[in-house]
């Protein structure tokens, strides 16, 4: 079985910050159009050359939706077009895709529906033994699935039947996904409670081998161009009956040994300079990181792996509702949603923080993730 190469970010909510890239290879074929109206953007051919904006959209109101941005052109609600329905489901987390099909993550809905790549006509939504899933991942032919359901676990989906085939117990509030060395490693962020485990999978045996501790709630992890790992901790607050903080703990940023499983970094990111950051992007040339925003505080810095202190400069004044670097030229795409009930902006930086395009026709609510598509 042949696998696309996917890139990706696995963060879309207003808790949560994802992780790791993948390359994605899907075969579409353009369609052109200079107008931005939905109805007149032609989406009947197959898509290339583009992003795919994943829209989270609102919790309960089951309005989340697909963009496609190509060239300077903006089609939206790319899934119900094409299917003739009201709706694709209730928060939109992730996207990945095997062969000829796309597998959309959807929260809320505790489904995955999967698409037809060529024209994203639906082929099944997958609902069986998943529960509350998060972000996705594809390795040697199998899609991976965190989802804080069950405890918190990863569900296995074979892409040729279609569901799930088995399921690997993990920590609490399983999040962020990546591969390295061969391995499966899961930043679980505890869901509605506290953990603080990298969970280390053995694909093969489909059991976890290692655990590495950081600081409480890891939201996700990247990989840097020297194959070390970095973890992007949370911190835990717990609040009393009237929301009044009772006690909280330090958010970290974790460079981790992938031979030895040993943390030999810890840098620790004051809330009140840096915000609550969820979200962590790899630059294209693995030689810096993304990260910030989530919780209303503004700001996206970039830090080189070879630092020895925090970032004093932000990179973007903005507060990503989800951010993801195109792997073909280093920019970095952001997400922002105004609230969760308007349509958001996408906005696009070069790697010299300077911004080189806005899109806010045509995008959704809560835009949170960004797939790449070429020929």
């Amino acid at each position: 079985m042949t696998e696309m190469k996917q890139f990706k970010k696995f963060v879309c909510s207003n808790n949560l910050l994802k992780v790791l890239s993948l390359s994605l290879l899907i075969l579409f074929t353009a369609c052109e159009n200079d107008d931005n109206s939905v109805d007149e953007f032609e989406v009947k051919g197959d898509f290339v050359n583009g992003v795919f904006v994943l829209n989270q959209g609102l919790m309960n109101a089951a309005n989340a939706s697909v963009s496609f941005i190509s060239d300077d052109s903006v089609a939206g609600n790319i899934f119900t077009n094409r299917n003739d329905v009201q709706i694709l489901g209730d928060v939109l987390q992730d996207m990945v895709s095997v062969d000829t099909l796309s597998f959309l993550v959807l929260n809320k809905t505790n489904s995955v529906m999967v698409v037809n790549n060529k024209n994203f006509e639906s082929v099944k939504e997958i609902s069986e033994s998943i529960s509350n899933p998060r972000y996705a991942l594809v390795n040697n032919g199998l899609i991976y699935v965190s989802q804080w359901g069950n405890g918190g676990e990863l569900a296995v989906i074979d892409p040729v039947q279609l569901e799930v085939i088995n399921t690997i117990e993990v920590g609490a509030g399983p999040e962020g996904l990546a591969m390295v060395n061969g391995e499966l490693w899961v930043a679980n962020c505890g869901g509605y409670g506290r953990d603080t485990i990298i969970s280390v999978v053995d694909v093969s045996q489909g059991l976890v081998k290692e655990e590495i501790e950081v600081n409480d709630n890891p939201q996700d992890l990247v990989v840097d161009g020297n194959g070390d790992v970095w973890v992007l901790s949370t911190g835990y607050t717990e609040y009393d009956e009237n929301w009044a903080i009772v006690m909280s703990t330090e958010a970290g940023i974790h460079k981790i040994n992938p031979d030895t499983y040993e943390v030999e970094e810890t840098f620790l990111p004051d809330e009140s300079v840096y915000g609550k950051a969820t979200r962590i992007e790899m630059a294209a040339d693995g030689q810096s990181f993304y990260f910030g925003g989530a919780y209303g505080f503004s700001g996206v810095w970039e830090m080189a792996v070879d630092a020895t202190e925090l970032p004093q400069e932000t990179f973007a004044d903005v507060t990503p509702n989800g951010m993801t670097v195109n792997p073909d030229n280093g920019d970095l795409y952001i997400g922002i949603a105004p609230d969760y009930e308007n349509p958001g902006i996408v906005e696009v930086y070069g790697t010299n923080g300077v911004k080189i395009a806005t899109y806010d026709e045509n995008i959704g609510v809560g835009p949170c993730n960004f797939i790449f598509v070429s020929e």
